[in-house]
């Protein structure tokens, strides 16, 4: 009986143990962030001056991510109503229909997407607006962006105009699809976890199909799916390698329509530079980059409670 609880003992110690270290490089990582991030936002000119300030030349003492704090939002904006746009709908055929094949083809398709290289989406993205955008500025944007800017002010011309080859809207696209899988698999798991007296209810009262599925059923797991386009939002926040072709990045506040600057982008070229001004910028915009993603996961974790 004494052996017994010695080696319970033990046994809670070593899965402490590894718990601890599993995750100690989280917190590291964070401590390190904030304990240089947060000087350099004040080195740089403050707070104020570093989120809306342009980036600093390497002879400048001062500057900020103002542009790509702007491009960072728009685009994980637009990346994650599209992309919950795709990945809910998505969801519900993969929880309902998952006795059908084309379900199971789905579930392994998007389990698949999760693991993909996102370098990878990002070239795709890059080589589809590559064939198409010619077409799409002449017959879409170009009359499109003339009555707006006709009917509403010059204004709209930062939102709305002919692409380039590298655009927010290349960058947005590239990211849905990122976040696609996440929000899909949340929600498939959610609806097939629905106890089936209740699943039965919500088809007998809600009169169709649509109704029961995404109108009564989607009130029982209407956290789950917050919670699930909260963590998808957090997940593309963060991604740089997408943007690289599709995207590119920018120093300068700039029209929509064309290159776009972002935070990742601005810390993986600010990083590896010679300059100590772009160096102390990097971690200034990781810390703000962190802070962001964290008070996402927090939103998350409240809602999921």
């Amino acid at each position: 009986m004494m052996a017994r609880k010695v080696f319970n003992i033990i046994g809670l110690a070593v899965l402490t143990a590894l718990a601890v270290l599993a995750v100690a490089p989280l917190f590291f990582i964070i401590y390190d962030v904030y304990t240089k991030g947060v000087p350099a936002i004040f080195a740089l000119g403050g707070p104020w001056e570093f989120l809306t300030g342009i980036a600093p030349t390497p002879y400048d003492e001062k500057g900020g991510i103002g542009p790509m704090l702007v491009g960072t939002l728009y685009m994980t904006l637009l990346g994650s109503i599209l992309g919950f746009i795709i990945g809910f709908p998505l969801g519900v055929y993969i929880g309902e229909m998952r006795r059908e094949f084309f379900s199971k083809m789905s579930r392994a398709g998007v389990n698949v997407l999760v693991e993909f290289p996102t370098i990878t989406i990002g070239l795709f993205v890059y080589a589809v607006m590559a064939l198409s955008v010619e077409d799409l500025n002449r017959y879409l944007l170009e009359p499109l962006s003339g009555w707006l800017t006709a009917a509403l002010g010059d204004w709209v011309s930062q939102f709305v105009g002919p692409l380039s080859g590298f655009s927010a809207y290349s960058g947005a696209l590239a990211l849905s699809i990122v976040m696609i899988p996440y929000v899909a698999l949340l929600t498939g798991s959610a609806y097939a976890s629905i106890e089936q007296p209740l699943r039965e209810a919500a088809y007998s009262t809600a009169g169709r199909e649509f109704n029961a599925l995404f109108i009564v059923l989607r009130k029982a797991v209407s956290r789950v799916v917050l919670t699930a386009a909260l963590i998808g939002t957090a997940k593309i926040a963060g991604e740089t390698a997408p943007l690289l072709f599709t995207a590119f990045g920018n120093y300068y506040y700039a029209p929509f329509t064309g290159a776009t600057a972002a935070i990742p982008l601005w810390i993986y070229y600010a990083a590896q530079s010679p300059y100590d001004v772009w160096i102390t910028s990097a971690y200034g915009a990781a810390a703000v980059l962190l802070t962001i993603i964290l008070t996402i996961f927090l939103i998350a974790r409240v809602v999921a409670r």
